[in-house]
């Protein structure tokens, strides 16, 4: 048996957690200098909506400064709860079955076999798999449904010689990018427009256009990147001629499981109730990967159950980095200042076609922070902003792709995006090296981005 897969390095944790923990401490005074306010909130086939005109001060308690350092564990019995224990459920599954993997041998093998394949068009495995991410996020609207893919990738690129930062950068860095550059993701584009009275996926072409081109910056960032380490890397070619059947036959398991996940998660494209529980299902499935692959290379259960429990306790600080990032909604939202931010950032917008459309990217970037689900701002921001748009004669085409530019971007750059940090945490990558790496790629982003919300002020983008 092999070393464990990876470790949580203890100043990575560290660095989070002071970042996280600093985050809170702000949230926590926000909610003391800021006056409280609310909305009143309208129910309509299960989807809540705001009336922007119902804004009123409350005169009430503050929330208690103790209740700051509660919030962890407060925000599993929140609304947001269920998707937070899912997401933590993952993250442990993963931590254990990836290990299961790792120790069996079953991933190199599998590593070993693509590297072989690629081993002298490295530049074109980088841009099928980014690709590959980028769709899922664009077409499909998936970001944490990738995380257990990201570990393989990350093995992936070590084995090629280029380090952990291209293998995030290929899978979790592409799928957050893809999201935000949506075609057909059906959480930002289709949510969005159907809110704004537009018809589903109209404006198609143009968002394909932006598309191309945040690929074509990601691909060359990443290029850029692998360049560092030289042209040829260290493949042991005897890791595939050499192992053996039961090996073998461990990857076969591995493969049927990946075919099976990859296959849900399209079927759950097409059947909205199965979105609900998307992510318990793929835990489940990676599970089960681990454990069958394990048997599979006759490993014994109880010594498959033991690496299993090794790589879970690995990853379980990582949990409290996870509880941590979604306290920070959770201590706005019960200090009742959430509204009197949104309130406030709404009345900023002005008039003008291309200062509104900027403002309304820069709202939402801004709640983006605070608010990481793109169904959540959807249904909080865009009742909001559509009597404003038809106000100032802005396209609501032009207000739709502002709400997406301003939802996704920035998920693969805030610290309290869980999804981040579970695949950081997956990588035992620093979130100050990953902002450090990721900071100039993000502003050349914003400006493009900006720049593509001109032109279609400029263009009429439409339709209505």
């Amino acid at each position: 048996m092999q070393k464990s897969a990876f470790s949580i390095n203890r100043n990575v944790f560290i660095s989070s957690f002071l970042i996280l923990f600093v985050l809170l401490i702000v949230a926590g005074f926000l909610t003391r200098v800021l006056p409280t306010g609310t909305f009143e909130r309208h129910t309509i086939d299960g989807k809540t909506f705001v009336d922007f005109n119902s804004y009123r001060p409350l005169e009430t308690k503050r929330l208690p400064i103790y209740r700051w350092f509660t919030a962890p564990i407060e925000v599993l019995l929140s609304p947001d709860g269920p998707r937070i224990v899912a997401l933590l459920l993952l993250l442990l599954v993963v931590g254990g079955s990836f290990s299961i993997l790792h120790e069996t041998s079953v991933l190199n093998y599998a590593v070993f076999s693509l590297i072989v394949r690629f081993k002298n068009r490295k530049n074109l495995l980088i841009a099928m798999v980014t690709l590959v991410f980028m769709l899922f996020g664009s077409m499909l609207g998936l970001f944490e449904e990738v995380v257990p893919f990201v570990p393989i990738v990350v093995q992936l690129s070590l084995q090629m010689g280029w380090g952990e930062f291209l293998g995030l950068g290929m899978s979790i860095l592409a799928a957050g990018f893809g999201f935000s550059a949506a075609t057909f993701n059906p959480f930002t584009v289709l949510l969005a427009q159907s809110l704004a009275g537009l018809p589903a996926f109209s404006g198609l072409l143009f968002r394909i256009l932006i598309f191309v081109a945040i690929y074509s910056l990601l691909i060359f960032f990443l290029l850029r990147y692998s360049k560092k380490f030289g042209r040829n890397a260290s493949v042991n070619e005897q890791n595939i001629e050499t192992v053996d059947s039961t090996t073998r036959r461990a990857f076969r398991t591995f493969v049927f499981f990946v075919i099976l996940m990859v296959a849900v998660i399209l079927i759950a494209f097409f059947f909205t109730a199965l979105q609900t529980y998307l992510v318990p299902v793929i835990a489940l499935i990676y599970l089960l990967m681990g454990f069958f692959c394990g048997l599979s290379a006759k490993a014994g259960f109880l010594n498959v159950l033991k690496i299993f429990s090794r790589g879970l306790l690995t990853i379980l600080p990582s949990t409290l980095l996870i509880l941590l990032a979604a306290s920070i909604k959770h201590v706005v939202e019960r200090g009742m200042v959430m509204d009197t931010i949104l309130h406030r950032a709404v009345g900023l917008l002005g008039s003008g076609h291309i200062r509104v459309a900027l403002m309304v990217y820069l709202i939402v970037l801004v709640l983006n922070f605070f608010i990481p689900s793109a169904s959540a701002k959807a249904f909080l921001l865009m009742p909001l902003l559509v009597p404003i748009a038809q106000l100032t004669g802005l396209s609501r085409q032009v207000l739709v792709l502002s709400f997406i530019f301003g939802d996704g971007f920035s998920n693969m750059i805030f610290p309290t995006n869980p999804v981040l940090l579970i695949s950081l945490s997956l990588a035992s990558f620093s979130y100050f090296k990953w902002f450090k790496k990721t900071i100039s790629l993000q502003i050349l982003v914003f400006l493009v981005t900006v720049i593509f919300l001109i032109v279609a002020v400029l263009i009429e983008y439409g339709p209505f």
